[in-house]
C-alpha cells in the first residue's frame, strides 16, 4: 500500500504561520465525507452556519490574545474562543495514515492516499486536500465456525440468522457454514461478530468463555475476496448453582440475618442450587427484593442475559448505592448424573441512606395549560420554596415513599403585584413491581424493567388578577411503567382521576367576565351565547375527570441539551367513562345527566350571568371523550456545536356522548414560549378566527387569549442552535433562529363561533381545505445560555402569516406594530 506524504507547511517571509482555511476530500466513493473528517486531525477554524470567511470564534480568541481588553478579560475570551488551525505537517503525515489505515481495515488494500497543500489569495491562509484512490474493495466470500459443533440445531440456525455478517445461503453439508451476502471485508465488522459471538455463547450457557477464545482466520482464495473462519473453544457449559447474596446496610446497631429463599427452581437444581440472603446492618431489607429482582431458576442452563436483568432489577428499586454480581468458578459443584457443573454466584450490594429530606428553593416559569383559571396570554414568572421527604424502602420490598409540598407566589412580566399565589403537596409511591393484576405484562413482553407508581396530589391557587380562587384541585393516579429496552418505554395510566373546585371572587365580573364577554354597553367581547356558557362552565364549574390513557415513548436524546438524537410519542386516551357509568347506574338510572352529585357547595359568583347562562352550582360535570397525539422530535448534530432540530405534533380530541365538547384540560391551545412563538401564551387560535375583544373600528387590542382551547391541533418547528462562545460564566452561550407553524381548530361536533358568513373559518371549526391558510407562522431568534445543569433561552419572535381577520395587512403589522413582536423567556430548550 502507498500514500505520498505532505508537503512542507508554507511559511510567510516575515516568520508566520500558514492557517487552514479548508480541507476537503476527493476521489471519495465508498464512505462519507464527515465519516472520514473524524479522522483528521487537521481542521480549520469553525465557521457559523459553514459560511466562509465567518470565523467567529478565532476572532474571540485573537481579540483576547491581543490584550486590549485586559488580563481576567482576554483569558476569558481566549477560553471562549479558538486558537487560529496553524498547519503543521507532522499532523498531516500522521492524518494520512490513518486514512490509509481506515481503508485498509475495510477492505481497500490498494489504496493510497496523497494531501496536497495549496497557496489561496491570503497570504497567510492554505486550504489542504486529501486525494483518495480506493483501488478495488475486497469481499467476503463464505463464513465459517469451528468448535461450535456441540450446540444443537436450533442454537445454530439462530447463531447463523443473527450474524452481523449477513447470510446468503447456509451450507447443505453444514449449519455453521454460509455465503456471505456480498458483504464487503471490514476490520471492525469481524471485531463486532466476534463480541456477538461472546455474548451469544454466554447467554448458551458457556461462562467461561473470553475474547482470546475466539479467533477470526481469513483466508484469501480471490485476488478480491476472503473466506473468513471463527476457531471458537467455548469451554464447559454451566448451569445456575448457588446464588449468595450479601447486602451491607447504613443501620450499624441492626442484628445480622441469614435466609434461605424458597424461589422456584429446576428439578436438576433443588438441592445444589439454593439462594442465600445475608444482610448486615440493616433492619428494612426483606428478602422480597432479591425473589422479585430473580430473573432466572436456579439449577437451569447459565444466561447472562438473565444475570444482567437480575443486576437491572436490583438497581431499579432505588435502595441499593451500587451492585456487582459476581461469578465463583473455584466453588463448580459437578453433581453425578449431570452433564453441566453447577456454577455458584454471589452478589454484593451497599444500600442506600433510608431517609432523605431536601428543602429548596426555586425559580418558576408558569405555563398554566390545562389550568382553567388562565386567560391572560403572558407567562408567569416567580419564586417559592418547598420541603421534600423520601423514604428508600418503606416497607422492606424496595417501595420508595416521597412526600413534597411547595408554595410559590408569580407574576406576570407587565404586572408590579403579585397575580398569583399557590400552595401544592404531593405524595408518591413507587413499587418496583407491577401490582397484580398486571404482572403478567412482565412475562409477555419480556420487560428490562417495570414498576408502578401510586400518586396523590392536592393544589389550591389564587387568581388576583382574575379574581378566581381554586378552592381545592386534587387527583389520583395509579400509573404502570414499563420499559421495553434502554430506549422504549410504555406508560399505562390505569386510573387517573381530578376533582376541581374553582370559584368566582367578587372582582370576577368586573375583571374577566367583562373583559371577556365585552362591556354591555359598548359592545365588543364574546357575543355567541353557546360559547359564553361554555367558559363559564369551564371557569367556575366544579368538574370531575377521569382517563384510562396509553403513552409509547422512543428517546434516544439528552433530555436537557439535545444536541442528537430523537423522541418519539404516541398516546392515547378514552375519559369520563367511569362517571358515565356511575350516572346511568347509580345516580340517576334510566337518564344520564352528564353531572354527578357535588363534593362542595355552589361555585356560582352571584351575578346576573349565572342564571342567564344556566350554571349548575354545586354539581360535579363530566364529558366523555377520546383524544390522541402524535409527537416526533428530531435533533441532527451538523457541526460541533451546531444543532438543527424540528418538531411535528398532532392532536385530536373528540366528545363521544351528548354534550359536544371535551373537558377544558384535555383541549389542545396554540401559542406561546414553547408553541408557535410568533403570538403570546394561548393567542393563536381557534382557526381563522379571534376571541381578543375588539373597538369601535374591529381593531384587535389583544388581552385576551384563546380561553376556549381547540379540539384538533397541529404544530411544526425547526430551529437551528449554534454556541458561539464557550465557558463565559460557567456556560456556553449560543444562538438560535427558529420558524414555527401551527394553529387549533374546533372539532366537527363543537357549534363553533358566531363566525362571518362570507368569510370561511372565522368561526373556528376545521375544514381540511380551508385549514393550510388558517396556519399561523411565526419566526425569530433566540439566545441560549447552556450550562451543565440548566439551559436558559430567551426568544424575540414576530408574526410572518397571521390567520386572524384582524390581520389582513401582515407585512406592515409584523415589521411596524408592537403587537406582532413578542419576547419569550423560558427554561430548556423549547423542544
Amino acid at each position: 500500500m502507498t500514500s505520498s506524504l505532505a508537503q512542507d507547511a508554507p511559511q510567510e517571509e516575515d516568520g508566520e504561520e500558514a492557517v487552514v482555511r479548508s480541507v476537503s476530500i476527493t476521489g471519495n466513493t465508498f464512505f462519507s465525507d464527515s465519516e472520514l473528517k473524524r479522522r483528521i486531525r487537521t481542521e480549520p477554524n469553525r465557521r457559523i452556519l459553514s459560511i466562509p470567511g465567518l470565523t467567529w470564534w478565532r476572532w474571540i480568541y485573537q481579540l483576547g490574545d491581543s490584550g486590549v481588553l485586559g488580563k481576567r478579560v482576554g483569558r476569558a475570551l481566549k477560553a471562549s474562543g479558538e486558537p487560529p488551525a496553524v498547519l503543521d505537517s507532522t499532523a498531516l503525515s500522521d492524518d494520512v495514515e490513518r486514512l490509509r489505515l481506515f481503508y485498509e481495515q475495510q477492505g481497500f488494500r490498494d489504496a493510497a492516499i496523497a494531501v496536497e497543500v495549496i497557496d489561496t489569495e491570503w497570504e497567510d491562509r492554505v486550504r489542504v486536500i486529501f486525494r483518495v484512490r480506493p483501488g478495488q474493495p475486497t469481499y467476503i466470500r463464505t463464513v465459517r465456525y469451528d468448535g461450535l459443533d456441540m450446540l444443537n440445531d436450533e442454537q445454530k440456525r439462530r447463531l447463523v440468522e443473527e450474524s452481523v455478517i449477513e447470510p446468503e445461503a447456509v451450507s447443505g453439508d453444514s449449519l455453521l457454514v454460509y455465503e456471505a451476502d456480498d458483504t464487503r471485508y471490514s476490520k471492525p465488522r469481524l471485531l463486532e461478530e466476534r463480541g456477538r459471538l461472546l455474548t451469544y455463547l454466554r447467554n448458551q450457557g458457556y461462562a467461561a468463555i473470553s475474547r482470546d477464545s475466539i479467533r477470526a482466520i481469513v483466508y484469501q482464495p480471490k485476488p478480491d475476496s476472503f473466506d473468513v473462519t471463527f476457531r471458537v473453544r467455548p469451554g464447559e457449559r454451566y448451569r445456575f448453582g448457588r446464588l449468595t447474596v450479601r447486602i451491607e446496610g447504613t443501620e450499624p446497631e441492626a442484628a445480622p440475618e441469614t435466609d434461605t429463599l424458597d424461589v422456584e427452581t429446576t428439578e436438576a437444581g433443588k438441592t445444589v442450587a439454593p439462594v442465600i440472603v445475608e444482610v448486615r446492618e440493616d433492619g428494612r431489607v426483606g428478602t422480597g427484593i432479591v425473589r422479585r429482582a430473580l430473573q432466572y431458576k436456579p439449577g437451569a442452563v447459565y444466561d447472562r442475559s438473565k444475570v444482567l436483568a437480575t443486576k437491572r432489577r436490583l438497581e431499579g428499586t432505588g435502595v441499593f448505592a451500587f451492585t456487582n454480581i459476581s461469578t465463583v468458578f473455584s466453588d463448580t459443584v459437578h453433581v453425578p448424573g449431570i452433564e453441566d457443573p453447577f456454577l455458584p454466584l454471589r452478589i454484593d450490594a451497599q444500600t442506600r441512606n433510608r431517609h432523605r429530606v431536601r428543602a429548596e428553593t426555586f425559580v418558576l416559569q408558569r405555563d398554566p395549560t390545562g389550568d382553567p383559571t388562565t386567560t391572560t396570554i403572558q407567562n408567569e414568572f416567580g419564586v417559592g420554596v418547598g420541603l421534600t421527604y423520601e423514604n428508600v424502602n418503606a416497607f422492606g420490598g424496595g417501595e420508595t415513599f416521597r412526600a413534597n409540598t411547595s408554595g410559590s407566589i408569580a407574576t406576570g412580566l407587565d404586572s408590579t403585584i403579585v397575580t398569583s399565589a399557590q400552595f401544592e403537596a404531593t405524595t408518591s409511591l413507587t413499587l418496583p413491581y407491577l401490582l397484580r393484576p398486571f404482572r403478567f405484562f412482565e412475562s409477555v413482553y419480556n420487560l428490562r424493567n417495570a414498576r408502578t407508581r401510586l400518586s396523590l396530589s392536592f393544589l389550591t391557587a389564587r387568581r388576583n388578577d382574575l379574581g378566581l380562587l381554586i378552592r381545592g384541585r386534587g387527583s389520583a393516579r395509579m400509573r404502570l411503567e414499563m420499559e421495553h429496552t434502554p430506549t422504549l418505554i410504555s406508560l399505562v395510566d390505569v386510573l387517573d382521576v381530578s376533582l376541581s373546585n374553582p370559584d368566582a371572587l367578587p372582582q370576577f365580573e368586573e375583571r374577566f367576565l367583562r373583559r371577556v364577554f365585552g362591556d354591555p354597553d359598548g359592545g365588543g367581547g364574546i357575543t355567541d351565547p353557546v360559547q359564553r356558557t361554555q367558559i363559564l362552565e369551564d371557569y367556575t364549574q366544579p368538574q370531575v375527570n377521569t382517563a384510562f390513557r396509553y403513552t409509547l415513548r422512543s428517546a434516544t436524546a439528552n433530555p436537557l441539551r439535545r444536541d442528537q438524537g430523537h423522541v418519539y410519542e404516541a398516546s392515547a386516551e378514552i375519559g369520563n367513562l367511569i362517571p358515565l357509568a356511575l350516572d346511568e347506574f347509580a345516580f340517576s338510572p334510566g337518564r344520564i345527566e352528564y353531572s354527578l352529585p357535588g363534593l362542595f357547595g355552589s361555585s356560582s359568583d352571584g351575578t346576573a350571568s349565572d342564571a342567564a347562562d344556566g350554571v349548575q352550582g354545586g354539581r360535579l360535570i363530566y364529558r366523555p371523550y377520546a383524544r390522541a397525539t402524535l409527537d416526533i422530535r428530531q435533533y441532527h448534530p451538523l457541526s460541533r456545536g451546531t444543532t438543527f432540530a424540528y418538531k411535528v405534533f398532532g392532536g385530536v380530541a373528540l366528545p363521544i356522548a351528548r354534550p359536544n365538547r371535551v373537558p377544558f384540560d384535555r383541549r389542545f391551545f396554540s401559542g406561546g414560549a414553547t408553541s408557535v412563538r410568533g403570538w403570546e401564551l394561548r393567542a393563536l387560535g381557534p382557526g381563522g378566527a379571534s376571541l381578543t375583544t375588539g373597538d369601535s373600528d374591529g381593531a384587535s387590542s389583544g388581552d385576551i387569549a384563546n380561553i376556549l382551547g381547540g379540539d384538533v391541533k397541529f404544530e411544526t418547528s425547526a430551529e437551528l442552535r449554534t454556541v458561539v462562545l464557550r465557558n463565559i460564566l460557567g456556560g456556553n452561550w449560543g444562538l438560535a433562529t427558529f420558524v414555527d407553524a401551527g394553529n387549533v381548530w374546533f372539532g366537527p361536533r363543537n357549534p363553533g363561533l358566531d363566525g362571518d358568513a362570507n368569510r370561511p373559518g372565522t368561526d373556528g371549526r376545521f375544514r381540511l381545505p380551508d385549514a393550510v391558510g388558517e396556519i399561523g407562522v411565526g419566526s425569530g431568534i433566540g439566545i441560549r445560555i447552556m450550562w451543565d445543569y440548566l439551559v436558559a433561552r430567551l426568544d424575540y419572535a414576530w408574526k410572518i402569516h397571521d390567520p386572524s381577520p384582524a390581520e389582513d395587512d401582515v407585512l406592515r403589522r409584523s415589521f411596524g406594530a408592537p403587537e406582532a413582536r413578542v419576547l419569550h423567556f423560558g427554561i430548556g430548550h423549547t423542544f
